[in-house]
């Protein structure tokens, strides 16, 4: 046959190869790292419990006072929690593992996409237990403001039920609404001169290098929070005592050998035992609802 011989004229010839593998990018969220975590020891049953002692009233004393018979009473609250347990079996034949790519193999036999999965769901739990503050500061369809987060701070460190001036406090919002705290700092550009400080840090870096501290809340952008379909979201304000993960058993995997299935295959097993609880959500958890609109 005359002409001349092209890639296209032997297409049939060419391999198709796969040079790359990468994972799927998760969502930035780690509410675990900013509570009180406590672990339930083994074989003291399935709750891990604890008791909140009341305060106690001083009186004024005179020469001629008798505290005999006026004694203050002690009384306690009792704050239980059982962890519940989350997994994911992930199961692969051994043909998989042999004729996909090194790197796709050794992502499929590392599980870590299963781990990914079992910790995202712990993140997500623990944004439903920060949402389940008593009372929400902020207002759907409304921007996200550093006043919210401050006055949320000081109802945390000053109320007068049970106040929390010493722990660190937090902050878990989306970037969505952490985009209009941004629009609040830099709004004096054209202004003024942008001189160090925390506005200059907010245009140079904004939440790349985050958290970032906003009138003693440390800020985290957390990507995992949901958006409602009216484009607001739910974020919130704790103090790292407010929140409380209790680990039943750290992650752990079980791997089953399945010889009867595809001329061979591997189940891998995951758990993980967590469960969240809250203290004082009343004082020391507030909600803060915000417009989430994505960054025109």
């Amino acid at each position: 046959m005359p002409g001349e011989t092209t890639t296209a004229a032997l297409a049939d010839s060419l391999p198709t190869m796969r040079f790359g593998a990468r994972l799927v990018q998760e969502q930035k969220g780690r509410v675990r790292d900013t509570v009180d975590r406590r672990t339930l020891p083994n074989n003291s049953g399935n709750a891990w419990s604890e008791v909140d002692f009341a305060t106690l009233d001083a009186s004024t004393v005179t020469e001629t006072t008798d505290l005999i018979n006026s004694p203050e009473q002690l009384s306690d609250t009792l704050r239980t929690i059982s962890p519940s347990h989350s997994g994911i079996h992930i199961l692969y034949t051994d043909l998989v593992a042999d004729r996909v790519i090194a790197e796709a193999a050794s992502i499929v036999r590392s599980g870590v996409l299963g781990m990914n999965a079992i910790m995202r769901k712990e993140d997500l739990d623990g944004i439903v237990q920060g949402r389940g503050a008593s009372t929400d500061l902020g207002t759907a369809g409304n921007p996200l403001t550093s006043g919210l987060i401050r006055h949320a701070k000081y109802r945390i460190s000053s109320n007068v039920t049970e106040s929390n001036p010493d722990e660190p406090i937090h902050m878990q919002h989306h970037g969505f609404c952490l985009a209009d705290i941004d629009d609040e700092f830099s709004a004096p550009i054209g202004t003024y001169e942008i001189t160090s400080g925390v506005t200059a840090d907010i245009l140079a870096q904004s939440y790349s290098k985050a958290p970032r501290m906003l009138g003693g809340v440390t800020v985290h952008e957390n990507g995992n929070m949901t958006i409602d379909s009216s484009d607001d979201c739910e974020g919130f304000v704790y103090s790292r005592n407010g929140i409380i993960l209790v680990e039943g058993f750290m992650p752990k995997t079980e791997v089953l050998r399945r010889p009867n299935i595809g001329a061979g295959a591997t189940s891998v097993f995951m758990y993980y035992s967590y469960a969240w609880g809250f203290r004082s959500s009343g004082n020391w958890q507030f909600s803060i609802t915000a417009d989430a609109t994505a960054p025109a």
